[in-house]
């Protein structure tokens, strides 16, 4: 019986191809702005291919569709640092989270959704359901876009990139998720669009669903999962396949 949900936040409940990807472009041409990388034509797709694109398709496993941004600030460090030998790793990071977040901020989440996400977390409330976020974005950007969609009153967990809890795919924050509700691991369902969010699922031994509404394709999530969904639009009825299959056993 699942007891509580963790869902992704990015491909899962809002449209990465929306929101992050018209961002891609103007942020790294401020950053070689910033720092003098020139010119630009010729480092832009170099930089674009470290974080995970090539020929405009994003890689599930690249760093855009999963890292934070310390991480992914070590990826565009890579390339930046042929130009500025003493570039600093902590300002790059800062940069691109204020980039991102000035970029996306005008968004309207609301309609970057797949489903009545309102509607559906209520629903998983009704039937006992802990809801909680699990995203490697920054946790006032992340309460910030809940806040707009009207679900913080759902959520009763949130794991940021930068609110001192371990991050996907570490198996202690799932422990750390099923100690505060109270149930094992097993009765968590990790809902996400990437290969990262299915390990996360696997290491924490939690049920994994992928959804294919973000960077991840059926074959790469169905390598994790037998239980692979468009979207959350097809998520209760998911919940309800299973739960009749659990009461046949």
């Amino acid at each position: 019986m699942i007891k509580g949900i963790l869902f992704d936040k990015d491909g899962t409940i809002l449209d990465f191809f929306a929101l992050w990807q018209p961002a891609i472009k103007p942020v790294l041409e401020r950053l070689m702005a910033d720092y003098g990388v020139q010119p630009q034509e010729e480092y832009l797709p170099v930089l674009e291919e470290a974080i995970g694109i090539k020929n405009g398709q994003i890689d599930p496993e690249g760093a855009i569709a999963w890292k934070p941004y310390d991480l992914i600030a070590q990826d565009v460090a890579a390339v930046v640092k042929t130009v500025v030998p003493d570039l600093e790793l902590k300002d790059l990071s800062e940069r691109l989270e204020n980039y991102f977040g000035n970029e996306i901020a005008c968004a309207d989440m609301k309609e970057a959704t797949f489903t009545d996400m309102k509607s559906l977390f209520q629903q998983l409330r009704e039937r006992g359901i802990f809801i909680g976020i699990v995203t490697t974005d920054t946790f006032q950007a992340t309460w910030k876009c809940m806040n707009d969609l009207e679900l913080t009153s759902f959520i009763s967990f949130l794991g940021a990139s930068d609110n001192g809890l371990p991050v996907k795919p570490d198996r202690s924050l799932l422990q750390k998720v099923a100690t505060l509700w109270e149930c094992h691991p097993a009765e968590i369902m990790v809902v996400g669009d990437t290969p990262n969010d299915m390990r996360f699922a696997k290491n924490g031994h939690a049920l994994a669903v992928g959804v294919t509404s973000g960077v991840g394709t059926v074959e790469c999530l169905s390598a994790y999962t037998p239980y692979v969904i468009p979207s959350l639009a097809d998520l209760l009825p998911l919940l309800e396949r299973l739960e009749r299959n659990r009461a046949c056993q």
